[in-house]
């Protein structure tokens, strides 16, 4: 399988062809704002390697606007060439044998899973405050930008999910939907009765 796999959850903007668990091509900028403009442009970039026969994409939990990109994206490209497209949990990326991976979710919140001695998600994801992840942790290794950011992981742990681990990932278990996993409630709120102004 020649994988084209896409990954916008964090500000990591990632596109990457793999092929059964080969890395040929990646394209790896960190730019939260830009998601949109630099996708274009890394799949342009990794797709001077080869033509992929799938698309594999990250489906979050994420922001809203980046998840959007990349899952539109690779919806856009799978229709275009006729390709399957398979959703994975971008924390999948990051996962590994006993980890627990834990992202940046904003707000004072993180995302988090965990992983057993195999590398299989066995809790999560969920959104929640930092404090209690730390309930969860034990002796496993944390990895992810939020791990950073709330100080559980050290400098040298990886960052943001891996083009290359989202692709195995894909290949050892069911596609998820192409459905944003926000983990969220939305903040917007239906707008309530209109008060009458005069008599």
């Amino acid at each position: 399988m020649l994988a084209l796999v896409l990954d916008t959850s964090t500000p990591a903007v990632s596109a990457g062809l793999v092929r059964d668990g080969e890395l040929l091509a990646e394209h790896v900028v960190v730019d939260g704002r830009r998601h949109g403009e630099l996708l274009a442009v890394g799949i342009r970039e990794v797709l001077k390697a080869g033509a992929p026969d799938t698309v594999v994409v990250g489906v979050g939990p994420g922001p809203f606007t980046g998840l959007r990109v990349g899952i539109m994206s690779a919806a856009a490209f799978g229709s275009a060439r006729g390709l399957p497209v398979l959703g994975v949990c971008s924390l999948d990326g990051l996962g590994a044998p006993s980890t627990v991976v834990v992202t940046d979710a904003r707000r004072k919140e993180v995302y988090w899973a965990v992983y057993d001695e195999a590398g299989a998600r066995v809790d999560g994801p969920h959104v929640t405050a930092p404090s209690l992840v730390q309930q969860a942790i034990s002796t496993q290794r944390v990895v992810g930008d939020g791990a950073r950011l709330y100080g559980f992981a050290t400098a040298d742990e990886p960052r943001y999910p891996s083009v290359l681990a989202l692709a195995l990932a894909a290949e050892r278990q069911d596609p998820l939907p192409l459905t944003p996993l926000y983990l969220r409630r939305p903040d917007a709120i239906e707008p309530g009765a209109i008060k009458k102004v005069t008599a």
